[in-house]
């Protein structure tokens, strides 16, 4: 559910994106990578997720896919070991590669793959 929804805000979200925005989902992406704890990686996580959908414009879809994320952050939490390495996320890489490409259709599709991916994970 979490994929389609995020996938529906990207496509609404992609014509405001701006340079700016994009070097703040930049950011946060390198924030997860320096993480140095899972509720670090998944503030940044968040973060980035939001940086890049909020520009939809539709509170109450992006109200549906911040209480998603907060239910897949609790499987996250009870997955969590004392010892935590950050993940590099390529996934985030490739969205922000292809948006700042211009090719909406593969970033809204790498973010659903790259959702389906960790809910299976889950």
């Amino acid at each position: 559910m979490r994929a389609s929804l995020e996938a529906l805000a990207l496509r609404h979200a992609v014509p405001h994106l701006t340079k700016a925005i994009l070097d703040q989902a930049e950011e946060a992406n390198k924030a997860g990578d320096r993480a140095r704890d899972v509720q670090a990686w998944e503030e940044a996580n968040r973060s980035f997720h939001r940086i890049i959908l909020t520009p939809c414009g539709m509170p109450r879809l992006l109200g549906a896919i911040d209480d998603l994320h907060t239910a897949s952050a609790r499987f996250l939490f009870s997955g969590w070991r004392a010892e935590w390495e950050a993940p590099t996320d390529r996934d985030h890489r490739a969205i922000l590669d292809a948006l700042r490409a211009g090719e909406a259709e593969i970033a809204e599709s790498v973010l659903a793959r790259h959702i389906q991916t960790i809910g299976q994970k889950s």
